[in-house]
Parts: C-alpha cells; sequence; structure tokens
C-alpha cells in the first residue's frame, strides 16, 4: 500500500494515482492527505474527483472560490456543488453562479423554484455573476428550469439594480417586451439611469405605452438646463424616435441653435433623417455650429435637398441616434407602430 505522503506527492506532481489507494488509508491519515492537497489547485481537482466525496471535504473545496468562479469547463466542480450542504452553497452561491458550475447550482435548487428566485434576485445585483445568471434563468426563450413569465420578471426587475450596466440593459430589455409595466413603476429612476441603454429602452417603452404624459416628462427634462447632457441627450432622441413631426418640430428648432453641440447634433441629425420640415431646416440655418448649418443649406437647396425630397448630409450619423433605432428595432412588439412622420 502506498504511504500517505507518496500519494499525496504523486497527486501534486500530475501523476496518476487511484482513487482505491486513498480509500485504503486509515480515516486519519485521508484527512491529512487531503490537508496536503487542498492548498493546491491540482489537489484540489484530484478530491473533487473522489467517487465518495463527502459533504464535509465538499464544503472545504467549495471555500476556494476562486475554482468555481472561472468560466473553464470541469466537471468536478458540479460534483462539489451536488454534495455540499445547502447553507454552505447558498454562502457562496455568487462564485458559482459566475462559473461554469452555475448549471448544477441552479438545478440543485430547482425543487424549490420560490427559492431560487430569492437566490437569484441577490446575485443578479453582483457584477461578477449577474449576466451569466440573466442568461441561464431569465433570456433562455426554452425556460429550462420551468420558471414562468411571473418568475423571471421577478429577477429582472432586481437586476435593474446591478452593479453591472450590461446586466441592467439586458434586465431591461426582458422587462420592456415581458413586462413593461414593471420599467413604467420605476421610470423617473431609470431614465436618470447612468446606462444609456436602459435610459432609451425605458423612454421608448414608455412612449409607446402612455405616449402624452411621457412625452411631457421628457419635455420637462430636456428643457431642464440643470440636468445632465446626457439624459437630456437620450430624452432628446427618444421623443424624436416616437413622436410625430408635428410633435417634435418646436422642440427641434430650439434645439438646432442649442449652445451644447452634442444636445445640437443630435436635433440636427433628428431633423436630416426623420423630421424634415421647412421650420426647423430655417433654425438650423442660424445654429451657432458650422456642421448643422451645412445640414441646413442641403435641406433647403433645392439643387440638393429639400424638406420634402432627399438630399445629401455630409458626415456620418450621430452614434446616439444609431444606438436608439437599434433598441426600437430589438425591442418592437410585432405590429407596433414605429416612428410617425408629419
Amino acid at each position: 500500500m502506498a504511504s500517505m505522503s507518496a500519494i499525496a506527492t504523486r497527486i501534486l506532481a500530475g501523476e496518476p494515482v487511484e482513487h482505491a489507494d486513498y480509500a485504503a488509508l486509515p480515516a486519519h491519515e485521508q484527512r491529512r492527505v487531503a490537508d496536503l492537497l487542498i492548498a493546491e489547485p491540482a489537489g484540489r481537482r484530484w478530491l473533487r474527483s473522489l467517487p465518495d466525496l463527502d459533504s464535509d471535504l465538499a464544503a472545504r473545496l467549495l471555500r476556494h472560490a476562486e475554482d468555481f468562479s472561472s468560466p473553464r469547463r470541469d466537471a468536478t466542480l458540479d460534483r462539489v456543488v451536488v454534495r455540499v450542504p445547502m447553507n454552505i452553497l447558498l454562502d457562496h452561491a455568487v462564485a458559482v453562479a459566475a462559473g461554469s458550475a452555475s448549471m448544477a447550482l441552479w438545478g440543485r435548487l430547482g425543487d424549490d423554484p420560490d427559492r431560487l428566485v430569492s437566490v437569484a434576485e441577490l446575485i443578479v445585483q453582483s457584477a461578477a455573476a449577474a449576466e451569466a445568471t440573466l442568461y441561464l434563468l431569465v433570456l433562455d426563450p426554452l425556460d429550462p428550469f420551468g420558471l414562468g413569465t411571473a418568475r423571471r420578471t421577478t429577477i429582472a426587475r432586481a437586476a435593474l439594480n446591478s452593479d453591472s450596466l450590461e446586466a441592467r440593459g439586458l434586465a431591461a430589455e426582458f422587462l420592456a417586451d415581458a413586462a413593461p409595466d414593471r420599467l413604467l413603476d420605476v421610470l423617473d429612476d431609470l431614465v436618470r439611469s447612468d446606462s444609456q441603454r436602459v435610459r432609451g429602452i425605458v423612454w421608448l417603452t414608455a412612449l409607446r405605452l402612455t405616449p402624452e404624459p411621457t412625452f411631457q416628462q421628457a419635455s420637462e427634462l430636456l428643457l431642464d438646463e440643470s440636468q445632465p447632457v446626457e439624459l437630456r441627450r437620450s430624452a432628446l432622441v427618444a421623443m424624436g424616435m416616437r413622436m410625430p413631426t408635428s410633435a417634435i418640430a418646436d422642440l427641434l428648432s430650439a434645439f438646432v441653435i442649442h449652445p451644447d453641440p452634442a444636445l445640437a447634433h443630435d436635433a440636427a441629425d433628428l431633423l436630416y433623417q426623420l423630421h424634415r420640415n421647412p421650420e426647423t431646416a430655417e433654425a438650423a440655418r442660424m445654429s451657432p455650429h458650422p456642421e448643422i448649418r451645412e445640414i441646413a443649406e442641403a435641406l433647403l437647396d433645392p439643387r440638393r435637398g429639400s424638406p420634402a425630397a432627399g438630399g445629401s448630409r455630409p458626415g456620418d450619423p450621430t452614434r446616439t441616434i444609431d444606438i436608439f433605432r437599434e433598441l426600437i428595432e430589438r425591442s418592437e412588439p410585432p405590429g407596433a407602430n414605429g416612428v410617425h412622420r408629419r
């Protein structure tokens, strides 16, 4: 029979060692081998592969969170998740959810969907595991854990407060389609999000569902010079993408001459791409920004274009409008109306 130290040395050296050699050791020597192995990644992997891995050793292995948070696939991690005591598993759920053993975690919690949702609500607020959790539990159209729309909505609603910008955007997109009222409930907060994607989704959703009050709210924010420019830009572009020219023309006329170049260029791009009208084009002629004056001349010059016909605008469209257009294309329910022109 191989000695305790020989077994540990061979395992750490990467040499093959039969599990039977370890099992043949007395219990106290098995514990000493485990003490030697558990400090090294190769040793922990070997211990995780033990066919009779007990819950106490599984708990010790799970405390090495760095093994579980890696996306690298390792089937031995699943075995620990299956055998560890539930209270220990829940203590380390964030690390497990971020890595390749996440399916084993959710599978173990699947017998109690309400507890699964409670755990997921906490996890999606952590940047480390939020995206992976949303993709598995919320965004998969097959709903592999049978949570249903209501439970998935609960998880997505919690993800709106995630430390991850990407997770917040994913959650907002899901809610815009599955439960838009949940976005409207927190509209005031979300339109001030530091995520342009979230702001865009929320404004576009609210303007689709409740156009008149949302237009009023967006206009008030846009006209408030004390608000951050990025928040005002989102309100302006969302209104321009959703509202008819008759509703938006006066605002565009005011903002093509705005001193802030970002706001002015957004207004000019909306004029050029979606809301060609003579009043705003004439106002753009007075803009302090040369590029916007060029747009006005291109639209008003009958040889090159007009508010009612095509033209050629120098330069590329702004990224802001492109982003909002993409949001509409990705989130618009079948049969919903898009932008309305006069």
